[in-house]
């Protein structure tokens, strides 16, 4: 059964100004390997939901599984992007295309940020 969901906010200072992030974490620790599928982001994904309505109705707009860096193209605003991939995967934001100059912000297994995307141009999956 799902646990409550902490949440802890990260204020992360950059040199094109500051990003205000939100990173809620599951208590339950491995939430993901123990259930699966987690808010329609299938186990090994990470997926990114246009508003919080869409997080809690289970409906990502984006999803990606492969380690690397994949670029996001249109998107503003305020987004939630849940890592549910396993084995202490991580995910990250970048400023730049192709993962490059990425934010401090590093979202963890089992792990959802809220973020501006705003100024956000690709996010990197990796180890």
């Amino acid at each position: 059964m799902l646990k409550k969901i902490k949440r802890t906010a990260v204020a992360l200072a950059l040199a094109t100004g500051t990003l205000a992030a939100t990173v809620a974490t599951a208590q339950a620790g491995e939430l993901g390997a123990r259930q699966g599928d987690y808010a329609g982001c299938k186990l090994g994904y990470v997926c990114m939901y246009q508003n919080e309505a869409d997080w809690k109705a289970g409906q990502p707009s984006h999803r990606w599984y492969e380690y690397g860096a994949h670029n996001v193209n249109n998107q503003y605003g305020t987004k939630w992007v849940f890592n549910n991939q396993h084995s202490g995967a991580k995910a990250r934001l970048c400023f730049g295309y192709n993962g490059a100059n990425c934010t401090g912000l590093i979202i963890n297994s089992y792990t959802v940020g809220v973020a501006d995307i705003t100024p956000i141009n690709s996010i990197k999956l990796y180890q």
